[in-house]
């Protein structure tokens, strides 16, 4: 297959991507709609009950410290707000999407997108409090998608899987790998669902560019964050079969953030203990 007929294909699978579950759509409507109520949402998140087990998994989890246990999903609107729960929300249908896809041909175990998005999601909220504590739950978000453009991409990296390990000098495919073979890579491709999913160019722009935040338009903090959140997590090895994945921090990123190689290791440990609180929860409604 020609490149341009490549490029076509894979404009062509984007197109046919199904759009997210009704009630997670419906979910991240009303969270941004200052006049719905915790009794409303709870009304439209309570007709789908897996949903409703996970978003409760979720909250009585370690990382959220509650002092109580939380029994309904309008007890944990007024704990957690509606933010929070939304990204629970949306980690469920995310998690949904990830697990149809053999992604084993980008180094990721089974479930391991899921396991290895949402810890960059756990991640971009921990980083994002130092930097910008307004950005939090909007960082979830970028870092639960920052790599969605692989459900795509997927059956095309494994037609040329060993001619791309083979650029990539690892079993853990590059980007300048992906563009050299495919023509596009994993960032585009995402960002370009992100955009078919209705979600705001910051979150696009945050997507396209966690591999080189700084060509982003406007250098917006959102992809600085989602790139280091991804670095931090790449180094722990979650959701990878060759295990952790050490990248150098960009010169660009230690000079945005402050992070460099000799403390990110430290950020490291801190992400993984919150992602270990969060994730045992999440796990128990897998």
């Amino acid at each position: 297959m020609t490149e341009s007929n490549l490029l076509k294909a894979i404009l062509q699978d984007i197109r046919e991507i199904p759009p997210l579950p009704e009630v997670t759509t419906k979910v991240l409507q009303m969270t941004n709609d200052p006049d719905v109520s915790a009794a409303e949402l709870n009304r439209v998140i309570s007709t789908d009950e897996a949903l409703t087990a996970n978003v409760l998994k979720l909250c009585n989890s370690a990382y959220y410290g509650l002092p109580r246990v939380i029994s309904s999903v309008t007890q944990a609107i007024m704990y957690l707000g509606f933010q929070t729960v939304r990204n629970m929300v949306l980690s469920t249908a995310v998690d949904h999407v990830y697990s149809k896809v053999d992604l084993s041909a980008y180094n990721h175990t089974q479930n391991g997108l899921s396991e290895h998005s949402f810890a960059v999601a756990v991640a971009s909220q921990v980083i994002s409090k130092r930097l910008r504590p307004g950005l939090g739950d909007t960082a979830f978000t970028a870092g639960l998608l920052h790599d969605v453009g692989k459900i795509v991409l997927a059956k095309y990296v494994r037609g040329s899987k060993e001619r791309l390990i083979e650029l990539s000098g690892s079993p853990h495919i590059t980007r300048d790998a992906e563009l050299e073979i495919l023509g596009t890579d994993h960032a585009q491709v995402g960002s370009q669902i992100a955009d078919h999913w209705n979600f705001p160019q910051e979150l696009t722009l945050a997507i396209g560019y966690h591999h080189n935040p700084e060509d982003a338009r406007g250098r917006p903090l959102l992809a600085v964050i989602t790139y280091l959140a991804n670095n931090v997590v790449l180094r722990l090895g979650n959701g990878l079969l060759s295990g952790p994945v050490v990248l150098a921090i960009s010169e660009y990123c230690a000079e945005a953030t402050g992070y460099t190689e000799e403390t990110v290791d430290a950020l490291g440990e801190e992400v993984r203990g919150a992602i270990q609180s969060m994730a045992t929860a999440a796990n128990k409604g897998r």
